[in-house]
């Protein structure tokens, strides 16, 4: 299992569970590239003796969210996955974004008040994100 510190930031099955959700609130719009870039400089502080895998540090040089999910050998053969995200806990992440951002999510099945509501039901959602970006509390304020 590729663990950088505390994290889980593996490209294979389950062993990228912490990257595969950043990821994840990337493509929903939840965090930026400058906030991915936030991430992974705090995963390497976080990491003992900076040994953190390189298709993390490889991220650092993409500048466009569409770079990272493009498939890249030189940065990661494949999104890893994140088995928290059910579907319940998807609608809770897209509440999150309109909590967060104040816009409209990426999604177009789902109403600002439906999410806001999943994530009601599913508080694990906001405290999984703020584990993972404490610097990003400030944005709650």
């Amino acid at each position: 299992m590729t663990m950088a510190g505390p994290f889980k930031i593996g490209v294979e099955d389950d062993t990228g569970a912490d990257l595969g959700f950043v990821l994840s609130c990337l493509a929903f719009g939840i965090i930026t590239m400058d906030e991915l870039h936030q991430w992974i400089h705090h995963v390497i502080a976080q990491t003992p003796g900076g040994d953190v895998p390189p298709h993390l540090v490889a991220l650092l040089a993409l500048k466009k969210p569409a770079s990272v999910f493009r498939p890249n050998e030189a940065v990661m053969h494949r999104i890893p996955h994140d088995p928290f995200i059910t579907d319940e806990r998807f609608d809770a992440m897209l509440g999150l974004q309109f909590f967060l951002r104040r816009d409209r999510t990426q999604a177009v099945d789902i109403t600002q008040s439906e999410a806001e509501e999943a994530l009601r039901r599913n508080p694990e959602v906001a405290n999984r994100f703020f584990d993972l970006f404490p610097f990003l509390m400030e944005k709650v304020d």
